[in-house]
């Protein structure tokens, strides 16, 4: 072998991998992309924004285009070198393809088995002819098979490549085993880029490995295998940096999303469906009546970490514009993790897609480990999943990938918990004993409930088949109820999902006791809203309403550490309590002074108790309505807004956040929000119609569904109207008109700060 050889990598396996790229990304565009989301046509909205933002989808489609590329590239090198050294330079661009599509059918359909859901909006609504094929996938095969099979076919390769090494012992093989390494180091960092650069180079000069010295290339090997290494030594080092304040508990925020109260200790079968949750709950205080504020994501959050009420802060939706979301972390609106960061605490924050609230607001957290949200980040989604032999390496489930396009954090079908586990672990190594709090907030609950394989077979039905088999969107347009085959589908999802978050739950229980965290650790397990699942009329989702429990009603049990926490008579307390109860509680604890008045209230002195000595009342509102259609029975009851997509605007300024921004609507938002307030016993719900205002009371007890309506006739009618409005008036700065609450503007509350 001399330096005039032939390269190892000859342009026309740039110019196949090229061309077999082009094509399929086409194929896929043209044949699996279309205007409707789960059976809802946004077309109007996607055009509307491609015309704007014409310049945000051809970047997207580059940088997806770009990952296909590099990944076809790998592909094509391994599969050519394996022919190389078997002696067949000169094959054909026919069994070069067709290994590289086996080994990506393959994937896709490993992807295919543990993440169905993914794939929902192929097989249900663009080509449901094909879903018999999905049905026997799920029904007979699991990941494990095609795993395996993979497995062996990459190892083939792999065996022909290291053979060669051992044989031979030349620049040409250890070259190759460079190549090999890169390719490896670059598919589980996701620099795509990178790689795409490496491939030019090599195409470039392939030559040129022969002028290298054969003793270069153990030093190139040696930093090579530093690289894979580097991860985990500067995550010791960082353990160093950060353990400077010692002694302190670690505080950790566990929530997930859509946690309904109920399905704690639920049992299907005889067996409980939180098994791990139940076990925790023997180590902390339970609050069993225990409310969210507001049963939307972002505004929910808000409340808990700034323990002030959304009509306070203005954060009152998912979409707030940026003079609102600027309060959040102010001076009038510090958050918790602010306050512990003064006494010496790093806060981060971790979740799945739901918690794309996280990075979109200043909560004080040092590290978000969150997907964002936004109409660029939605347009990488959408074009990403129309690329099917794309998705089995954007989701990881081919050998360790995941990491090319972080925009796919925030796919709303992609339920698996084990991605933000591994960074929740990450965070243990890196702090060590030193002094720390984490949110973890888990998704896999929130529609469309979405359990990775094997969890999204546990608790439904194995001989339905239809378009609820493996997920379930809420249609905001759509006020139909399900046939009771199908509820029963989405209920047992549900609680499939349910377990799979306590599954999650226990894997970070177990991870804190092998490091010797949790006996000193304070743990609080909660969630930002519950979900309706077509109990009476309620029909599915959260934020539309507040009657019955299912929405509002969420668990709530906090851990103190083993050498501080008190023996107390009781560890279950049935008094109503709120989310916003939480802040007050940590300050507390900590001894922070705070120089805020708070509406909730410390849980300290109520540890051992049962309830409270006196009758308290809490508050809560509905979120914003996404749709002004359909035919619920909330539709008919409130003052009317159009829909999301005619009220959104998309902030180029703000990297294309999708906001609610004009003035005149964000006060109809406001004033239109159905409001209550509730104790142990009774629940009162105020509601504004165009019609005058209605109130709705009914016995929590007695009434859970809140079927039977007992204003104005019941003694506690009028004592919670007055509460009611007294508590708006005090938190909000709101003034009556007749029966209506005017709720104060945003501009006149800034003039104030």
């Amino acid at each position: 072998m001399g330096p005039n050889q032939a390269p190892l990598f000859p342009i026309r396996i740039l110019k196949i991998a090229i061309w077999f790229t082009v094509f399929f990304y086409l194929f896929f565009l043209i044949f699996n992309t279309s205007f409707t989301i789960m059976g809802v046509d946004v077309g109007d909205f996607l055009k509307q924004y491609l015309g704007a933002f014409f310049g945000v989808y051809l970047s997207t489609t580059f940088k997806v285009f770009s990952v296909s590329l590099f990944l076809h590239l790998s592909l094509f090198s391994l599969v050519y070198l394996t022919y190389h050294f078997l002696k067949q330079p000169d094959v054909s661009w026919i069994p070069l393809s067709a290994w590289v599509v086996l080994i990506e059918g393959l994937a896709l359909l490993h992807s295919m088995v543990s993440y169905p859901q993914i794939y929902g909006e192929f097989f249900f609504f663009r080509y449901p002819s094909f879903a018999p094929f999905l049905y026997f996938l799920t029904d007979h095969t699991n990941p494990g098979y095609f795993s395996l099979v993979l497995g062996i076919l990459i190892l083939g390769f792999v065996f022909v490549l290291f053979r060669q090494i051992y044989l031979h012992k030349n620049k040409e093989s250890f070259f190759v085993l460079v190549h090999v390494l890169i390719l490896g180091l670059i598919h589980t960092s996701g620099y795509y880029m990178m790689g795409i650069l490496y491939f030019a180079i090599l195409f470039w000069q392939g030559k040129q490995y022969q002028r290298i010295h054969i003793k270069s290339y153990g030093i190139i090997l040696f930093l090579l295998i530093l690289f894979y290494l580097v991860p985990d030594i500067w995550t010791r080092i960082e353990a160093f940096t950060h353990s400077n304040e010692k002694g302190k508990p670690p505080v950790f925020i566990i929530a997930a999303d859509s946690l309904r109260y109920d399905k704690i200790g639920f049992k299907i079968n005889g067996e409980s469906i939180t098994p791990n949750i139940d076990l925790f709950a023997k180590d902390g205080f339970v609050f069993h009546d225990h409310h969210t504020t507001i049963p939307r994501t972002f505004p929910s959050w808000a409340d808990l970490l700034t323990g002030q009420y959304a009509m306070s802060h203005k954060v009152r939706d998912m979409f707030p514009s940026p003079e609102e979301k600027q309060r959040i972390g102010s001076a009038s609106f510090p958050t918790i993790q602010q306050k512990l960061k003064e006494i010496g605490y790093r806060g981060y924050a971790i979740g799945s897609f739901a918690a794309d609230i996280f990075p979109r607001a200043n909560f004080g957290f040092d590290e978000v480990h969150a997907p964002n949200f936004n109409a660029r980040i939605m347009t990488v989604q959408r074009t990403a999943e129309s690329q099917l032999f794309l998705m089995p390496f954007l989701t990881g489930s081919w050998f360790s990938g995941g990491m090319y396009l972080e925009e796919m954090d925030g796919l709303s079908t992609w339920g698996d918990g084990s991605r933000i586990l591994d960074r929740f672990r990450s965070i243990l190594k890196r702090e060590g004993d030193g002094a720390f709090s984490v949110t973890y907030f888990s998704s896999v609950i929130h529609f469309p409930y979405t359990p990775a394989y094997p969890y999204y077979k546990t608790f439904t039905d194995p001989n339905y088949y239809g378009k609820y088999k493996y997920l379930k969107f809420v249609d905001p347009t759509n006020s139909s109820t399900p046939n009771e085959e199908e509820t029963k589908q989405i209920r047992g999802l549900f609680d499939s999902a349910v377990y799979a978050f306590d599954s999650e739950f226990g894997d970070i229980i177990s991870e804190l006791k092998d490091k010797g965290i949790y006996d000193e650790a304070i743990i609080i397990l909660t969630a930002d809203h519950g979900e309706a699942l077509y109990e009476d009329v309620h029909g599915q989702g959260h934020g539309e309403h507040l009657r019955g429990e299912a929405v509002t009603h969420v668990p709530f049990i906090i851990k103190f550490p083993k050498s501080t926490n008190p023996t107390k008579p009781d560890h279950e307390f049935f008094g109503i309590t709120s989310s916003v109860d939480i802040y007050p509680t940590l300050m507390d604890y900590f001894g922070i002074s705070t120089k805020q008045k708070f509406p909730g209230r410390s849980l300290l002195p109520n540890l051992g108790k049962t309830n409270w000595e006196e009758d308290r009342l809490i508050y809560a509102e509905t979120g914003i309505w996404f749709s002004d259609a359909g035919d619920h029975f909330f539709q008919k009851q409130r003052i009317p807004y159009p829909n999301i997509l005619s009220l959104h605007q998309v902030i180029p300024e703000e990297d294309y956040q999708i906001m609610i921004t004009d003035p005149i609507y964000r006060e109809t938002i406001a004033f239109s929000k159905h409001r209550s307030v509730q104790n142990s016993d009774y629940k009162l719900i105020y509601i504004p119609t165009r019609q005058g205002v209605l109130f709705e009371l009914y016995d929590r007890k007695k009434d859970p569904l809140n079927k039977k309506n007992l204003y104005p006739n019941h003694p506690m009618a009028t004592k919670m109207k007055d509460m009611l409005y007294k508590t708006v008036i005090q938190w909000e700065d709101a003034t009556l008109a007749g029966e209506y609450l005017i709720p104060s503007s945003l501009s006149d509350i800034n003039e104030n700060l």
